[in-house]
């Protein structure tokens, strides 16, 4: 339980990032899913009753602040997880070129649930023409924050043991 709560808190730094810090940053009101990231991580590296549970999480964290139905993310999240959980058995989930693609492949996949969700099951009217307008850009901005993503930790541990071996010296 305490998995879940842990994304949780990591969730809520995700939307805080996307909702306050990087539309000031970030032009043409796009910002990077990254909660969706999460997700994916959580489908690669977690398996379990927990991680499904906490992509769930997530997905209702997402939609209370999105606007859209309650549910819908929530949906799309833990259909992303187990479709993951269930690819991840037979890859090895150690690659961070690995990551990255899937970071591809689930927003790309998340982009088809919304349009076959929002515009077949529902009457949102032609709301693919707006997703499918901004996937591109959508794709290329969720590719370079996995990447940057990727990248603080193993810069954290070059700095780390560039201190200690200047310590020894």
């Amino acid at each position: 339980m305490n998995l879940v709560v842990g994304y949780f808190f990591l969730g809520l730094a995700g939307i805080l990032v996307e909702t306050a810090i990087a539309p000031a940053l970030l032009p043409l009101r796009l910002t990077p899913e990254l909660l969706l990231i999460l997700v994916i991580y959580l489908g690669l590296y977690r398996q379990g009753f927990y991680g499904g549970l906490a992509a769930y999480t997530l997905g209702l964290l997402q939609d209370s602040f999105a606007g859209s139905c309650l549910g819908l993310y929530g949906l799309i999240f833990l259909v992303l997880y187990l479709t993951l959980r269930g690819l991840a058995e037979r890859l090895h989930t150690g690659s961070p070129i690995l990551m990255l693609f899937m970071v591809l492949c689930g927003t790309l996949f998340q982009a088809a649930m919304l349009i076959f969700l929002l515009g077949f099951l529902t009457d949102a009217g032609p709301v693919w023409r707006n997703i499918l307008s901004s996937l591109p850009l959508q794709v290329l901005l969720n590719l370079i924050c996995a990447w940057l993503l990727l990248s603080i930790p193993q810069l954290l541990r070059r700095h780390q043991s560039l201190r200690r071996s200047a310590k020894r010296l």
